[in-house]
């Protein structure tokens, strides 16, 4: 999660690395990559998989950034070229069976509606986002680890915020299954 002051930072190294401080950009770097990452190895099948994505995304930022007009939007910015590296990377090497939406069957893992996932242990939310489709991972990940708004994660992804809603009810719905399984709680 970044903080609004690095928020603010950003927008100002973005306007240095356009008036042509390319020293800049890195500066850009040591502030995004860890939350970048992480969002990155949420979208990918393992780390090394990860760090070639990353890779790949910082390219195209730095290809981009002087296209970028507004740049409040820089953090949604930034992470939809993650998200969208990541879905390239995906594609090329035929792991897109895990991007589509899967026909989880929700009612047999349990009851639905909201649940309060702040007791639950760390470990066994952790292993149930790896269970989820990427898709509804993604938007867990985007809303509660990076603070993103609905409408802000409509825009990384491409989607409605209809769509960030759904995906996002169907993710905690599943995600508290998992957890009840993974605990033993039944």
């Amino acid at each position: 999660m970044i903080s609004e002051s690095d928020r603010i930072r950003s927008q100002l190294i973005a306007l240095h690395i356009r008036n042509g401080e390319n020293k800049a950009f890195g500066d850009l770097v040591s502030l995004w990559e860890r939350p970048l990452f992480y969002y990155i190895r949420k979208l990918s099948k393992c780390e090394e998989d990860a760090w070639d994505v990353m890779q790949e995304t910082w390219i195209r930022i730095y290809r981009g950034i002087g296209k970028l007009n507004e740049l409040s939007s820089l953090p949604a910015w930034l992470y939809r070229i993650a998200r969208n590296a990541a879905l390239n990377y995906n594609r090329d090497n035929r792991m897109m069976d895990d991007l589509v939406e899967d026909g989880l069957d929700i009612e047999a893992i349990g009851p639905g509606g909201d649940y309060d996932l702040s007791a639950t242990d760390a470990e066994a939310i952790h292993w149930g986002l790896k269970q989820l489709p990427v898709k509804q991972r993604e938007v867990l990940v985007l809303l509660f680890l990076e603070e993103f708004s609905i409408d802000e994660i409509a825009s990384i992804t491409g989607v409605s915020s209809g769509t960030v809603k759904s995906r996002l009810h169907y993710a905690k719905k599943a995600l508290h299954g998992f957890i009840i399984k993974e605990l033993g709680n039944e």
